[in-house]
């Protein structure tokens, strides 16, 4: 009886040596939690916006009169500046940091009536209120930034007038040309971006023929060359 206590006393000795050799070991450290990258911004999907800017028109008229059978050329050009504002659509498609895209726009402006005096001492008054593109874009993206050209059809309309004679040329014309430009956008958010682009536009050049009115001593003829510069900021967003 004596040697079954003293094993018993033994094994509970050793239990508790054991316990608390355990409670000195250092603790067992914690599995960290699994880190979730966070997604990367891509300039993929459709996107609508609006746009408000600077805008140059430049007509450029090439005079020439017969008078008496003698023949008199002259060079008139001249420019308005005034606001663009407008809106615009498009998609970019991003494989790695290269995005391909598609935009349009439609904006209207006010640059004025641009005068000019021609060799018969008629005035001619050149006048456009609307204009567009439908433009392809090339883009290289830096994360949130998209740095691209981008270039395409354009459109516009133009009004001609002759107001001493009462002849009005082309108006509610809308003429066809290409434009070309550079901008940067910047995705603030992962749907809002904003952007500034500079443009440059050339139209369709168009000629007209009329009476000159003094003495009627023969006919003048037009030839008018239309281009426009314009910088506007944008601002879009993207689905």
């Amino acid at each position: 009886m004596h040697s079954t206590f003293t094993a018993l006393f033994a094994a509970v000795g050793s239990f508790i040596s054991l316990s608390a050799m355990a409670a000195d070991l250092p603790a067992r450290p914690e599995s960290p939690a699994p880190v979730v990258p966070s997604p990367v911004f891509s300039w993929t999907g459709f996107y609508l916006g609006g746009e408000l800017g600077w805008i140059r028109t430049d007509p450029e008229y090439t005079t020439g009169a017969v008078l008496l059978g003698t023949p008199f050329v002259v060079t008139a050009a001249s420019g308005k500046d005034g606001l663009s504002y407008g809106f615009l659509a498009g998609y970019n498609y991003q494989m790695g940091n290269v995005v391909l895209g598609i935009e349009g726009e439609f904006e209207g402006w006010t640059v004025g009536k641009i005068r000019y005096t021609s060799v018969t001492g008629d005035f001619l008054t050149a006048h456009s209120k609307w204009g567009g593109s439908v433009r392809g874009r090339l883009g290289y993206a830096v994360d949130r930034a998209l740095f691209y050209v981008t270039g395409g059809a354009a459109f516009i309309s133009t009004e001609t007038l002759i107001p001493t004679t009462g002849i009005t040329i082309g108006s509610d014309d809308t003429r066809v040309g290409w434009t070309v430009g550079t901008g940067i956008d910047y995705a603030f958010s992962n749907h809002w971006f904003t952007g500034l682009e500079y443009r440059y536009s050339q139209y369709q050049s168009k000629s007209f023929v009329y009476p000159i009115p003094v003495l009627n001593l023969g006919t003048i003829g037009l030839k008018q060359d239309l281009s426009n510069n314009q910088v506007t900021a944008r601002i879009g967003y993207k689905f």
